[in-house]
């Protein structure tokens, strides 16, 4: 929910009356009445009885199996008498949130289960925390964890689209969480749900807690009921929503020592202390419970710490996956004495997944098909996932079940993928790059600053066809083997501190006397900076394939450059802005560093700017006017896309200026009426589908107009044939001097009928051109000829058939009007 949607007061406005709606006014009684420093049992029964749901399901609470009652309870006085006030106003204040909420968020789609687990274990941290530093503030600070973040449930409720986007990526594999949206809530939803619950006249250190329950870094500076809202609230993040990892769990540790609420120093019997009590609750108010393998509160810290420094291991590891792999089968060996299992793991090297397969503790690697195979005899799969990273897997054999702890292998595994991660991002790396070094086909040797080779590699003295040894002057074994390189500058290079970089290129013709191949290399040197200093590193590149390839590649120039001057095409280079690169044959002065758009222009009006996106997306040839030189060219231009290089693309003109002025000619003599000079009939239904396919395309719309000419037979009569003939003509000469040139076409339909497509209009525009075109008609002829007119404009499921009808329909109305009439007609 964007900050700026709403303002913040209409926000605050709407969750208070969400709260309203949620909680019954049994929950808000309960609530004042267990904020009092001495609660008041009758009125307690009395609130209760108030809700007849909430009063039975606290009687089946109080019955159940976790307060080991002899007998059945069946009033709610004896049940507040035996399980005191205290115990009954925690259980129907949880029972009735609980209810209140999972009503609220279920049929929103958030998952309740998850939710009310992380609610549940920070208000019983929050209590046992306030038991060791303040025993009487512990129902209070039960209660205030219970409470703290009310504002982001409401506020997922009532804005449930924003929230349930936050969800997707929980950062645990616990369900997904409301940890995940408290830095989404419109402002701070701990200083929001204080504010919420200030109405409700909670005590004003209740308020404080709340307000401060995630104030972790200054939770000494605290009075003891904040420090125990404060560190429940952190307990519930570190068990349930961030990783379970020894940091999380030291630094809690060490929190709660310093503030007097660690008994002998020992985390793991708090730790126990409270999943006891939170499963017991969770079972009593029949929350779900995480899966087996997701209960790492289960684990010890001694455990997750032996895990966390085994994962570790792998983050130092050489060798390969293999390697990796191989440690991975040791710790399942050694801690559950797994010695059957199936290991999948990421290589960035290939961008793809090794598998390993384990058998009787020895590991073989195995192909994707193998896996497969090996499906339907492994139990479960453990994912090595850190956030969106999907970095592998461990399939353990389901005769192993029965030997571990499966929150145990979990917890590894979840340790395992951070790590294995971190091993991707730098040890793998390195020995990518290693690797890539090995095979690269150059020679490299690295010398100190006075020329003394100090390392090379097995290519160096291959490509030289010299035997290099470390600690030898490089100049002088050179030219001891009849290598001279002190003439080409390379004594120069190392003496002169301002030059940083020497090439050099061996290559004597014919095989050299001492030697069973022609020597032909580079020899690269550049100076560098090292830990050591500075030194000199040189690179030799085997030239002897290259001259033949160089060879070729001239050939191919030459017959390239010749084939392009003798075609007719004109072929030129762009690069993505329009700019010709390179030109062909006799006009390339001329149009290199020209803007192929701004020369170049189509000969067609289009609605879309004439670019090189325009010319990338035609899927015809695009005909355009070519300012060459002083002459006016008609091209058929035809672009092809490069797929790599500094071009952007080829474009081919193909010279059609002889061929367009003939298709012209032609083309007038067919397209146009010979009397009036309007386009005739046959021509009109692939134009009307063009411009409706353009209308629809381009968002542009467009309309007809079909008219005639009023009693002209009786006027024909009267003057005459000729005279008649005059009439059309000079119709004709109104519509071309009145429409738009490659937006509105005229046709002649029939004798005195005629149809206009009027592109880029709508109602008030058709009638407008209408009117003029009566106006002046009858101006001409004196008002003894009149038009009736008929006009429609494109609608969203008309065809060309149905749009010439309805104006047709529209026409056959103004001729029954009288003639002399515009009749606009809209289905």
């Amino acid at each position: 929910m964007p900050q700026d949607s709403m303002a913040l007061q209409d926000i605050q406005i709407t969750l208070r009356s969400s709260l309203q709606a949620t909680f019954s006014p049994a929950t808000l009684e309960l609530l004042q009445e267990a904020t009092k420093t001495d609660p008041d049992s009758k009125v307690i029964s009395k609130i209760l009885k108030l809700d007849p749901a909430l009063s039975a399901n606290v009687l089946a609470l109080a019955n159940s199996p976790h307060y080991g009652q002899a007998g059945k309870i069946i009033d709610l006085s004896r049940a507040i008498f035996i399980l005191g006030i205290n115990e009954i106003l925690r259980l129907a204040l949880s029972f009735s949130f609980h209810t209140s909420l999972n009503n609220l968020l279920q049929q929103k789609g958030f998952d309740v289960f998850a939710n009310w687990r992380v609610i549940i274990w920070s208000a019983l941290g929050a209590e046992l925390v306030a038991q060791h530093i303040a025993p009487e503030e512990k129902n209070t600070a039960y209660l205030c964890t219970l409470l703290k973040d009310l504002s982001l449930f409401i506020c997922a409720a009532t804005f449930p689209e924003y929230f349930l986007s936050l969800t997707t990526k929980p950062p645990a594999h616990h369900g997904l969480t409301y940890t995940t949206w408290h830095n989404h809530a419109p402002i701070n939803h701990a200083e929001l749900t204080a504010e919420i619950l200030t109405e409700w006249n909670l005590p004003q250190p209740m308020i404080k807690a709340i307000a401060t329950h995630h104030d972790c870094e200054h939770v000494q500076d605290h009075p003891s009921l904040n420090q125990a809202v404060i560190l429940g609230t952190r307990w519930a993040e570190v068990e349930f929503c961030l990783n379970s990892e020894p940091d999380s769990l030291n630094e809690l540790g060490f929190l709660l020592s310093k503030i007097g609420a660690l008994p002998d120093h020992n985390l793991d019997s708090l730790r126990q202390q409270c999943a006891t009590l939170f499963e017991s609750l969770c079972t009593t108010m029949n929350i779900v419970e995480l899966p087996q393998k997701d209960r790492f509160y289960s684990l010890s810290l001694h455990a997750i710490q032996n895990f966390y420094y085994q994962s570790k291991e792998i983050e130092g590891l050489t060798g390969g996956l293999w390697s990796v792999a191989s440690c991975i089968a040791k710790h399942l060996r050694w801690n559950w004495s797994i010695i059957e299992a199936e290991i999948e793991l990421y290589s960035p090297s290939l961008e793809s997944y090794q598998y390993f397969i384990i058998q009787e503790g020895q590991i073989s690697s195995s192909t994707q098909a193998q896996k497969f195979c090996l499906g339907s005899s492994l139990q479960t799969s453990y994912p090595l996932k850190v956030e969106d990273d999907y970095l592998g897997n461990i399939h353990v054999r389901k005769a192993y079940s029965h030997t571990y702890d499966a929150a145990e292998v979990n917890m590894y595994s979840r340790l395992l993928a951070k790590s294995y991660r971190q091993y991707v991002q730098t040890i793998g790396k390195l020995e990518q790059k290693a690797g890539l070094l090995d095979i690269l086909p150059i020679g490299i040797a690295l010398l100190d600053a006075q020329g003394i080779i100090t390392q090379t590699n097995d290519l160096f003295s291959r490509h030289i066809c010299i035997e290099i040894s470390p600690g030898t002057h490089f100049e002088k074994t050179l030219n001891h083997n009849g290598l001279d390189v002190s003439r080409t500058g390379w004594l120069h290079f190392l003496y002169t501190a301002d030059q940083s970089s020497h090439c050099m290129v061996y290559c004597p013709l014919g095989v050299q006397p001492d030697t069973n191949s022609s020597q032909c290399f580079t020899l690269s040197s550049y100076k560098v900076e090292t830990g050591q200093g500075r030194a000199i590193l040189i690179l030799v590149q085997d030239l002897s394939e290259i001259r033949i390839l160089e060879l070729e590649a001239l050939k191919q120039r030459d017959f390239l450059t010749q084939l392009l001057a003798t075609m007719q095409d004109l072929a030129f280079t762009v690069d993505k802005s329009g700019i010709i690169t390179f030109a062909s044959g006799k006009h390339a002065p001329f149009l290199q560093g020209k803007n192929l758009f701004h020369i170049a222009r189509p000969l067609r009006a289009y609605a879309e700017p004439w670019d090189m996106e325009h010319l990338t997306q035609s899927t015809m040839a695009v005909e355009t006017y070519l300012d060459l030189d002083g002459d006016q060219l008609i091209l058929e231009l035809i672009f092809s896309k490069f797929s790599h290089g500094n071009d952007y693309g080829l474009v081919v003109g193909r010279n059609i200026s002889k061929i367009r002025r003939l298709e012209h000619k032609i083309k007038e003599q067919a397209l146009f009426d010979a009397l009036t000079q309007v386009l005739n009939r046959h021509h009109l239904e692939p134009m009307l589908e063009r411009e409706i396919l353009r209308s629809r395309r381009t968002g542009y719309p467009m309309g007809m107009i079909f008219f005639d000419i009023d009693k002209f037979k009786n006027f024909n009569d009267t003057h005459g044939h000729h005279i008649g003939d005059q009439a059309l003509r000079d119709l004709g000469q109104i519509m071309r001097n009145m429409l738009r040139a490659g937006q509105d076409y005229p046709y002649r339909f029939g004798g005195d009928e005629f149809v206009i497509i009027i592109g880029d209009t709508n109602e008030e525009k058709l009638y407008n051109i209408a009117q003029r075109l009566q106006t002046e008609f009858r101006r001409q002829y004196n008002n003894e000829l009149s038009l009736s007119i008929g006009a429609s404009v494109l609608e969203p499921e008309d065809t060309a058939q149905s749009l010439l009808r309805r104006c047709d329909k529209a026409n056959y109305k103004a001729k029954a009007q009288g003639g002399f009439a515009i009749v606009h007609l809209q289905t």
